[in-house]
């Protein structure tokens, strides 16, 4: 009998895997991580101009502990150049804000994710495609430059976590070798653990995932196509997704993390998100929708031993000024979402 169990339970992992063949070997990650205290986290719209620390505040007050600061970076589609730092950009996108927000984080005991992004004019990450192998190495060099500066400051800054690339689809499908050698490189120089933010039709194709300390995941799953779905809808459709998430976390021995997590707080939102982003955020309000669409992800994840936390998409330096009632945006600011956020966090 127990060697027919054996069997079996073989049996059922290599179907619960055969989504996730030629997986590499596993062992490069170097971090311990503890999932028993969920990263509740929040992204940060870096401000355009300077702030004070007074941003900190409201971000305390919904018992969050983390914050993604993001850092951007630019290139043109087709081009294999990535621009950085430059006094064209936002404060809080140049390294001189980047600093300042992480010293503000730290003084009030907030912890830190520094995600540097890069935005693809005329296109968007997972997009992003070169059509010669030159160009793609120029690309890589220039990369390395930007996130290895970046590991760096972080590193003086004592940043609690780091991300080397969000999105990039066709790279992260297609160019694993860079990915370990640039994860080799940032470790070199920083000495916290890092990940990598895969869009959510991206990470299966990821398959250098032992190189990281966490499996990230910008998780804008679709989930029900009806105006207002309720959490339980949700939960159910949620299910799915949960399951192949447990079994990669348990290929890899790593947790998952949603790196960028959220919803507009607008009709529709827990189906297909990116088809909004055209829509007003003074049109098609509906503040039940989004309240529900995070009732159902707290629900389905948060007591699950594979799972990290998150980082909610997103947060304004303002907080006065952000989200509210007439407003359908993907903050969570002053909005219904917002205390029910808190509860789960304060859990």
């Amino acid at each position: 009998m127990k060697n027919w169990i054996n069997i079996c339970f073989i049996c059922t992992s290599l179907i619960l895997f055969s989504s996730f063949s030629d997986h590499p070997s596993r062992g490069e990650g170097t971090q311990a991580i503890n999932t028993e205290e969920k990263i509740a986290g929040v992204s940060l719209v870096s401000p355009p101009n300077p702030v004070t620390d007074s941003w900190t505040q409201s971000v305390q007050q919904i018992d969050a502990e983390w914050v993604a600061i993001l850092p951007y970076g630019f290139s043109y589609a087709g081009s294999p150049e990535v621009i950085y730092n430059t006094r064209r950009q936002w404060w809080g996108e140049r390294i001189e804000g980047m600093t300042q927000l992480i010293r503000h984080a730290h003084k009030n005991d907030l912890k830190i994710m520094l995600k540097p992004m890069v935005w693809i004019m005329g296109s968007w990450p997972g997009g992003y495609d070169l059509k010669s192998e030159a160009d793609w190495k120029i690309w890589e060099s220039t990369y390395s430059k930007y996130i290895l500066e970046t590991a760096r400051i972080a590193e003086a800054e004592g940043v609690e976590m780091f991300c080397i690339g969000t999105e990039f689809k066709v790279a992260s499908n297609n160019r694993e070798q860079f990915w370990r050698s640039l994860a080799k490189e940032v470790r070199k120089v920083y000495s916290g653990p890092i990940t990598y933010a895969a869009n959510w039709d991206e990470y299966t194709g990821v398959r250098f995932w032992d190189a990281m300390d966490y499996i990230g995941l910008d998780a804008y799953f679709p989930l029900v196509d009806q105006t207002t779905p309720s959490p339980t809808q949700m939960i159910k459709e949620w299910q799915p997704t949960a399951k192949k998430l447990k079994t990669l976390s348990t290929l890899y021995s790593r947790p998952i993390l949603f790196t960028e997590f959220g919803y507009r707080s607008i009709d529709n939102c827990a189906w297909q998100q990116w088809e909004l982003e055209s829509i007003p955020y003074t049109q098609q309000i509906n503040m039940e929708g989004q309240k529900n669409a995070y009732e159902a992800f707290f629900r389905t994840f948060w007591s699950q031993d594979w799972f990290a936390g998150m980082f909610l998409w997103q947060w304004y330096t303002n907080d006065a000024k952000a989200g509210g009632p007439k407003n359908s945006d993907y903050t969570p600011q002053n909005k219904p979402a917002e205390s029910r956020i808190k509860e789960w966090f304060q859990k």
